[in-house]
């Protein structure tokens, strides 16, 4: 793991009463990669911040959280013939279930983070598809519904004739405090891109933050639900969007429709959208940009290169261009002729790659990370984790990659980065600002000489 580190002159400003954890590099292949002149001219520091805080009962499940997820799980349960409900609802890891899945000839079997368990040793058979499908809303065109006042997902799986064949019934759940992490990244009105593969958590993520913004921040909040899983099923939005407000899309191809006439029509502050996934879905969140209004989405992908590859999306971050250069440009830059660029302006400020529920990565400048990579360097951003082990609620890493390109030759590589020392740098000042601590602040220290 390569390491951005802050260099101060001395340990003296450590708040002794505050506990330290101190890891000296013995190493000696690592201490030849260390840049700096001296070993003793400087100490390198690296620190996390750990915020003791009460939210985070509510963010491992309070009992009045826990209360109405019971009530919204036993609402999915539901679905199952009594068998099956009996001995699922006997799993020690019940409230991790992830979803249940029903196939036709198969046997039935849930996820949990642990693995797969089989509910039953017979194979589901027509009664029990259509028993499940009984008991929830209707099917849209993308073979979508939900269950009435809960985040449930129920997706069909239908033969040639339209006929459902299988279900796979994905829990939701509304996570208090999933998104303190991003909390500085949209309290200033800077719009927000998360990136993630499916089921690492995205749509949660978002609709913690629709809350956070309605209300913490008092915005006027705006949600576009493509297929009711950020409010919920039902014409009565869950409570876990807080005072946001609600546009359901009738089909999920007029959803950029809806995107505008939400715009047009409810005078927002910020606007909500989960899983923009085509060209028009992501032209009508660039137009809604250029308008001034703060906008929260997300789109499948692993990594902002997915995204940039993607010649549907990459108008999200600006989209890409091929330019030819001149032959003294080319020589300056040492490049060839013909090289990709970013065509404008991003359509958001910063980015987030969901890694899972409890890590990710943050670019705070979403334009110059796109610039990095299409010029083959390493982009800057922060790995932001949260413990939910300890008590804490959070902890932010200062961990960045540098944009230099002989970065990665070696996979332990730390960089030393000599940065003013300054309060009012940017970098360190806002830093120090952001991690102010009220209580049960903690400060790691690495590479103390």
């Amino acid at each position: 793991m390569r390491l951005f580190h802050l260099p101060f002159p001395s340990p003296t400003f450590l708040p002794t009463k505050f506990p330290l954890q101190i890891h000296l590099f013995h190493n000696p292949q690592t201490l030849h990669n260390l840049r700096f002149p001296s070993l003793h001219s400087t100490t390198l520091i690296s620190f996390a911040a750990a915020l003791t805080s009460p939210r985070r009962a509510a963010l491992a499940g309070g009992n009045g959280s826990n209360q109405s997820f019971d009530e919204d799980l036993s609402r999915l349960l539901v679905l199952l013939p009594d068998e099956m409900r009996t001995r699922i609802q006997d799993h020690p890891d019940l409230r991790h279930l992830v979803e249940i899945v029903m196939d036709l000839g198969r046997r039935p079997f849930a996820r949990f983070p642990s693995g797969d368990f089989v509910l039953a040793d017979r194979s589901i058979t027509v009664e029990d598809i259509q028993h499940a499908a009984s008991q929830v809303g209707d099917f849209a065109a993308d073979n979508r519904a939900g269950i009435c006042h809960t985040l449930h997902r129920i997706s069909a799986i239908r033969n040639r004739k339209g006929e459902i064949i299988g279900l796979t019934c994905r829990v939701g759940r509304a996570v208090s405090g999933s998104a303190n992490l991003l909390r500085d990244l949209v309290k200033d009105g800077g719009s927000l891109l998360l990136i993630g593969p499916p089921g690492v958590g995205k749509t949660t993520i978002i609709r913690e933050i629709a809350r956070m913004l309605a209300d913490d921040f008092k915005k006027r909040v705006m949600i576009v639900d493509t297929s009711n899983e950020i409010g919920g099923d039902g014409d009565v939005p869950h409570p876990g969007i807080g005072s946001a407000r609600r546009l359901q899309v009738p089909n999920s191809d007029m959803q950029h429709k809806v995107l505008i006439e939400a715009v047009e029509n409810h005078m927002p502050q910020v606007i909500v959208i989960d899983e923009i996934g085509t060209k028009l879905e992501a032209l009508a969140a660039s137009t809604i940009a250029q308008r001034g209004i703060q906008l929260v989405a997300s789109a499948h992908g692993v990594t902002i290169e997915n995204l940039i590859m993607n010649p549907s999306l990459n108008i999200l971050v600006g989209g890409v261009q091929s330019v030819t250069l001149g032959d003294e440009e080319a020589n300056r830059r040492g490049v060839k002729k013909t090289i990709l660029e970013r065509k404008g302006p991003s359509t958001f400020t910063c980015g987030a790659e969901i890694i899972s529920k409890i890590e990710m990565r943050v670019h705070c400048s979403l334009e110059r990370t796109v610039d990095a990579l299409l010029a083959g360097r390493y982009p800057y951003y922060e790995v932001r984790k949260m413990d939910l082990e300890k008590s804490t609620e959070e902890i932010l890493s200062t961990q960045k990659h540098s944009l230099d390109d002989n970065v990665g030759a070696y996979d332990d590589e730390i960089i030393y980065n000599p940065i003013s020392n300054s309060r009012s740098s940017d970098s360190k000042g806002n830093l120090l600002e952001s991690l102010e601590p009220k209580v049960g602040f903690h400060l790691f220290v690495y590479g103390l000489y």
